[in-house]
């Protein structure tokens, strides 16, 4: 029987290119925020009441770039509501529903640094590290992807150069070796272009 997986974030690049990967060995569900918003309890609890997953794959995320004294307070929020909440939302509930399920969260290896300009978004990724930890430590099935950048259109809009921003093939690469179960329950697991780093030492990235 065919594995389910749930992809949150179905309008997204990283969804749609892992749907691409993925739909000849898997059932897949990518649903849209007016069929799933992540954000909201209700939406989330009516989603999950005639479902269940084999595979949950935190993927929506949203990215709002402004320092702290320009900020927009409800962009800012945003971010951590989508990032943040979101996870823990949809992740709670699967398990509720099949606690086997093996929860994929997609954090970021911003979650280890500090920008004065994406604190928002720095601040939802590092919590959703902390998330994976504790989903851990009460034995449930997680991996924590924490890529750098990927080409896709939450990038939009960025001032910032780098020069090392990956494919979509290559940002969805260790999603598709952890849904393959290659990596250890727990494993952080954090990549940039040409260079991966299992469980890394935080103090020095």
């Amino acid at each position: 029987m065919m594995k389910k997986i749930l992809i949150t974030g179905g309008n997204g690049d990283l969804a749609k290119m892992l749907i691409k990967q993925l739909s000849d060995s898997y059932i897949i569900e990518a649903p849209l925020r007016d069929e799933l918003d992540v954000t909201s309890i209700n939406s989330v609890d009516q989603f999950f009441k005639n479902r269940e997953f084999d595979i949950v794959i935190n993927s929506a995320g949203t990215l709002y770039s402004s320092t702290i004294i320009d900020s927009d307070p409800e962009l800012w929020i945003k971010d951590i509501n989508v990032n943040l909440i979101g996870t823990y939302l949809v992740t709670r509930s699967a398990l509720l529903k099949n606690k086997d399920t093996l929860i994929i969260n997609i954090s970021s290896t911003a979650a280890f640094n500090s920008y004065n300009d994406w604190t928002s978004y720095c601040s939802s990724k590092a919590g959703v590290i902390k998330i994976s930890q504790g989903l851990q430590k009460d034995n449930y099935n997680v991996v924590t992807l924490c890529p750098g950048a990927i080409d896709t259109k939450l990038r939009d809009g960025l001032s910032i150069i780098n020069s090392n921003v990956m494919t979509l093939e290559e940002g969805t690469a260790p999603i598709i070796k952890a849904i393959a179960l290659e990596y250890n329950n727990g494993d952080i697991i954090f990549y940039r272009k040409n260079m991966l780093e299992i469980n890394p030492n935080y103090n020095q990235l």
